[in-house]
């Protein structure tokens, strides 16, 4: 990896706080188990089978070809803050975002089956799905 995507530990000033649900891709994985044990179950639920203490996780998704933001989406959306890792191209975090963007807002978007007249596809079919809701009682109509 260049050194435009990742910092080391020291940049960070933090490699993983204990009481603290932070992890540094950028120290080696044995290090960031001791203070967060829970990222082994993490890493394993993602489909890292070896997960060599040596390594750094930046490291391990290098070595499984995966993009080290799928990791830190991952991290993130298990509430923990991570370091030592920025995506040049904002990763895949950033593509998502924008897919979804482009699907709730782009009418000539392909993102979503079905299009309707709608100039928003997404919406349409959230519309949709919120007046049938409230047609079962689901939601209040007001």
């Amino acid at each position: 990896m260049s050194d435009s995507t990742t910092n080391t530990a020291a940049t960070t000033g933090v490699a993983t706080g204990a009481g603290e649900k932070v992890v540094d891709v950028s120290v080696e994985l044995a290090r960031t188990l001791e203070t967060q044990p829970a990222v082994e179950g993490l890493l394993r639920e993602l489909g890292f089978e070896d997960l060599p203490g040596d390594r750094t996780i930046l490291q391990i998704c290098e070595d499984a070809g995966v993009d080290p933001s799928i990791v830190t989406l991952a991290l993130a959306a298990e509430g923990f803050e991570t370091r030592g890792y920025a995506s040049g191209d904002g990763g895949v975090a950033a593509k998502t975002f924008e897919n979804v963007l482009s699907a709730l807002f782009d009418p000539t978007s392909t993102l979503m089956p079905d299009g309707s007249s709608s100039q928003a596809p997404m919406f349409s079919h959230m519309e949709a799905a919120i007046r049938r809701a409230q047609d079962r009682g689901d939601l209040p109509k007001e």
